[in-house]
């Protein structure tokens, strides 16, 4: 793999994950809400549109040259997402059912590998630009 080849790849499957997720939470939203524990789909339609505007973003990120400042601001909203799911699991486990909780800790494990691959890509990518300027 090229030095940035891996970090466009996350990105790229990232921002694809995370536009279909925004399409089922945005049109799914009435008989997810009720699965999630949620008192109406409002919310979860709101978090899907907002999952489809950073999808667009992170796919806008990963064309060439990847503009390393931008891929390290997707790792860090990416790891951002993580912790404020981990938090709204702990801190309030009645406010989701069950499977409500589930399903946000299953997506924040796949976010977490995400960020982890790009950690790795970004520093890869680092790599690169420091040895090419020397």
């Amino acid at each position: 793999m090229t030095d940035s080849h891996l970090l466009r790849t996350t990105l790229a499957v990232n921002s694809l994950a995370t536009a279909v997720s925004g399409v089922v939470f945005t049109l799914g939203a009435a008989p997810l809400a009720s699965l999630f524990g949620l008192p109406g789909p409002l919310p979860l339609a709101a978090f899907g549109v907002a999952l489809l505007g950073f999808a667009l973003y992170v796919w806008r990120v990963r064309r060439e040259p990847i503009d390393l400042v931008q891929a390290r601001a997707v790792f860090f909203m990416d790891v951002a997402y993580v912790i404020a799911s981990v938090a709204l699991i702990v801190a309030w486990p009645r406010l989701l059912s069950p499977l409500g909780r589930i399903g946000v800790g299953l997506m924040a494990d796949v976010v977490a590998v995400f960020a982890v691959l790009e950690f790795v890509g970004l520093r890869r990518a680092r790599r690169a630009t420091a040895t090419a300027a020397a």
